[in-house]
């Protein structure tokens, strides 16, 4: 019997080897890296190549010709390479076009994860830019209430007895996961373990399935992916879930304390638990990750750089003293100095070093006259070499921290300006560009800026062991992700 079943998956493999062969883009675009070889025979090899060598292969090839578009293997396969130049033209097209959700649900094979669940509609990406972002007003003070009370219980014991050394990954990410849960699912929910169970294991659980995967032809996974405990997880954890957060009548939830599954309901777009409860497990995780990434990335800068520290700090003294001691949004947005430091933690630690992911839906000429974007194609733009560009950014090389402060500004100007954490200007792909950018940004800037601010004011924030380098950024496909390991030491200030 095992040797049917293993002959018949190995023809498979051949056959939609062949066939993805015959299929293969007819742009004439020049291979960069490996190449998956005659029937992708030798797709391994390429995917090995690209996670050994791949983003110093993207960043000579900029360097050679950042106009010129090209072919790249990476590890979920072709990837087309675009120039920058071809943003513009590319970014305000619609989804039936272009598609960043498409590309999104392939990257991590949503269709047999669930995460597929996100092209059902837009309702995730409209709350987030909607109603999430006009509550932050209300959501900001008891962030702030959960941040002081998270604090209390994860470092103080220890600080009582000298300054403490922890790895700095655990804490930040533990810091945000509390402060997301609060906003996405309320205080009744926030600390359950069920939920808090969940939303841990969810990327696990999604990246083991999507490896375990990936040597098998795309009609062959719905058959496996059953016979996969991380996968199955990911639904049993989805079920026990929704359990607890509407073990109450939704109508009983709908009139409970403002939340994001609050939000959910009140817009009456979805009425399905099981649905709601996908949706605020996909969204709080995505805000755990990158949010996580970018806190952790400006932890290390301010080690580097402790010049930061002290102006930081007395701008969050004098922000929050304008506000009576108090939290609010209004204190956040007065943080400028802190913005531009943010910013260009975010500019010289580019997190999507290929961005602007997009699916290609139905064909599309580019500019030029020549490349013509195949439906199923994938593509790409290289942000981590364009954040370093001289042509975007003067001294690219460079970390200044106040690049992008302005002292002229009005203090409680708007928060959509290029200046801004949030903004987007020329060069970067931090938060994608166009259509469908980041929705969530405006809150990931507050939750970040309330951490930082905070941590600066309790607490001298340092290396140990005289430690005066960040360690390198660690690589993962097309992302660049801050050191898990590396530890630092707190020390609590007295006011």
């Amino acid at each position: 019997m095992l040797p049917g079943i293993f002959v018949f998956v190995a023809a498979a493999c051949m056959v939609s080897a062949i066939i993805a062969t015959s299929r293969k883009s007819t742009t004439g675009l020049q291979r960069v890296g490996s190449s998956p070889g005659p029937f992708s025979l030798r797709t391994w090899w390429a995917r090995w190549n690209w996670y050994k060598h791949g983003h110093e292969e993207v960043e000579k090839r900029y360097k050679q010709s950042k106009d010129s578009n090209y072919i790249t293997q990476t590890m979920m396969g072709d990837t087309i390479v675009l120039a920058p130049k071809f943003l513009n033209e590319l970014k305000m097209l619609p989804e039936a076009k272009l598609s960043s959700t498409a590309a999104l649900v392939d990257s991590v094979m949503g269709h047999v994860t669930g995460v597929d669940l996100l092209l059902r509609d837009h309702l995730s990406h409209d709350i987030c830019r909607g109603p999430l972002r006009r509550n932050l007003p209300i959501f900001l003070p008891r962030m702030a209430e959960e941040l002081q009370r998270s604090l209390a219980q994860l470092l103080e014991e220890d600080l009582a007895e000298g300054p403490t050394t922890c790895i700095a990954y655990e804490l930040l990410y533990s810091l945000i996961g509390r402060l997301s849960s609060l906003v996405f699912v309320g205080e009744t929910h926030c600390r359950n373990s069920t939920w808090e169970t969940a939303l841990t294991a969810l990327p696990t659980n999604v990246e083991i399935t999507k490896l375990i995967l990936m040597p098998f032809p795309s009609f062959l996974r719905r058959y496996i992916a059953p016979m996969i405990p991380q996968r199955n997880r990911i639904f049993r954890d989805r079920a026990a879930v929704c359990d607890v957060l509407f073990r109450q009548s939704e109508k009983h939830v709908a009139n409970d304390e403002l939340s994001v599954m609050k939000l959910f309901i009140d817009s009456g777009m979805d009425t399905d638990p099981k649905s709601i409860t996908a949706r605020l497990l996909l969204l709080t995780a995505a805000a755990l990750h990158t949010s996580s990434m970018a806190i952790t990335h400006a932890v290390f800068d301010l080690c580097v750089m402790p010049q930061y520290a002290e102006p930081l700090r007395s701008e969050a003294q004098m922000a929050l003293a304008q506000d009576d001691g108090q939290w609010q949004l209004s204190t956040i947005h007065r943080l400028r100095r802190l913005d531009s430091f943010l910013k260009e933690s975010q500019r010289t630690n580019h997190s999507t070093f290929l961005g602007f992911d997009r699916k290609v839906m139905s064909p599309i000429k580019l500019s030029d006259g020549t490349t013509i974007l195949e439906p199923g194609a994938k593509i790409a733009i290289p942000g981590g070499p364009m954040s370093l560009d001289p042509t975007y950014y003067s001294d690219a090389r460079d970390f200044d921290g106040f690049r992008f402060y302005r002292p002229d500004e009005s203090d409680t100007s708007s928060v959509n300006t290029q200046q801004d954490y949030t903004g987007i200007e020329p060069g970067n792909l931090s938060w994608g560009s166009g259509r469908f950018t980041c929705p969530g940004r405006w809150y990931a800037s507050a939750m970040i800026k309330l951490v930082i601010a905070n941590l600066l004011l309790a607490y001298d924030i340092s290396f140990p062991g005289g430690q005066t380098a960040r360690p390198p950024n660690v690589k993962y496909d097309t992302e660049r992700f801050p050191n898990f390991d590396q530890k630092i030491i707190l020390r609590k200030r007295v006011n």
